[in-house]
């Protein structure tokens, strides 16, 4: 996957950016794993159920405050409930070739 936007980072600073990441590979290995390991996130959907569910409670406690609170995170459920469990974003790879 590429970024948009186009190259941000002149070849001189690409090539010491690669210097860098191959000098930590080699300094210790467990780097690239430590940064390459896909996290675990909740599923959009059980996301969405929370935020519905902490709507009542909000507009209980927190008066037109947590109303309007609630209505941003009711909207931010409908958003997430509808978007789906599969719809994560890739991470970008990043991209050694120099």
């Amino acid at each position: 996957m590429r970024l948009r936007g186009g190259n941000v980072l002149s070849s001189y600073d690409r090539r010491r950016f690669n210097e860098i990441v191959s000098g930590l590979l080699a300094e210790d290995p467990s780097f690239a794993t430590r940064q390459h390991t896909e996290r675990e996130l909740p599923s959009r959907p059980f996301v969405a159920l929370l935020l519905w569910m902490s709507m009542p409670l909000l507009m209980a406690l927190g008066g037109w405050t947590g109303f309007l609170i609630a209505m941003v995170a009711g909207v931010y459920g409908v958003r997430l409930w509808f978007r789906g469990a599969g719809a994560h974003r890739e991470r970008p790879v990043p991209r050694h070739d120099e």
